[in-house]
């Protein structure tokens, strides 16, 4: 128990921090899944659950002032009560919402409370002319959130690994089944939300490329990568072309200027 909270604490750690690596997504679930799997001594299991609950949070991005539900504490820790407790995949999608909810709130404390008060800090040391101060503030304000984090997740598992058994017992069976249906068509529902994000007619065809070769052609998706730098060969091929007869064009039209 205290090596598994100690690997927690460190995973946990290691992900808030991803920003301060250049948003690195170590945070993500799909690399905090296999972190958990290594320290629970199942990382077949640790990448499955990752992936599933990678696919949950994959539309659910900050846009504006809007914040997600905390993808970090949600995948760390339900992925390491599901492995501790030895259920599956749809127990884990049945937790990781509450949960990254739970992260969520706690940031809206830190973004509603405590730093607009280490704001004003900052304008005050401004004021007195401190400048060095008020500039590392931020600093401050990215440690805060990356202790606060950490400590949370680490705490919420001592709390958790102890009564997870009971809360699933006040879950009705159809909700969990429910679930376990939903962990079957969650990847399609993640892909048609980024597709939505992303889709424009210049992409349409090769998402379309890519849909025949694993539909029809079936093919594995190291085969179609493979087919779609192919086509972006070519057309870079062709593109290239095009570009140097209109630079010839343009010089062959000054030339003839000239002459006149």
């Amino acid at each position: 128990m205290i090596v598994q909270t100690i690997g927690i604490f460190i995973i946990a750690l290691i992900a808030n921090m991803q920003d301060f690596l250049g948003s690195s997504f170590i945070g993500r679930p799909l690399v905090t899944g296999l972190f958990v799997g290594l320290l629970f001594g199942d990382v077949t299991q640790g990448l499955i659950m990752g992936a599933t609950l990678e696919l949950a949070f994959l539309g659910l991005m900050g846009v504006g002032a809007t914040v997600p539900p905390d993808e970090i504490i949600g995948g760390i820790l339900a992925t390491a009560l599901v492995l501790k407790n030895g259920y599956g995949v749809d127990v884990a999608l049945t937790l990781v919402l509450p949960i990254a909810a739970l992260g969520l709130a706690i940031k809206n404390i830190l973004y509603v409370v405590i730093f607009p008060a280490m704001t004003h800090k900052a304008d005050h040391l401004i004021e007195e002319g401190k400048i060095k101060e008020a500039a590392n503030m931020h600093l401050w304000a990215s440690f805060t959130r990356i202790g606060l984090m950490t400590v949370v997740t680490t705490v919420a598992y001592v709390i958790g690994s102890g009564t997870v058994d009971k809360i699933l017992k006040l879950i009705p069976q159809a909700f969990i089944d429910g679930m376990n249906i939903a962990t079957n068509i969650l990847p399609a529902v993640g892909f048609a939300m980024l597709i939505n994000m992303t889709f424009s007619k210049k992409v349409a065809p090769f998402f379309f490329l890519g849909f025949v070769c694993a539909a029809y052609l079936k093919l594995d998706m190291i085969a179609t990568a493979m087919i779609g730098a192919i086509f972006a060969g070519i057309m870079y091929i062709i593109f290239d072309a095009i570009q140097k007869n209109k630079g010839q064009v343009m010089t062959d039209g000054e030339e003839q200027y000239d002459d006149f």
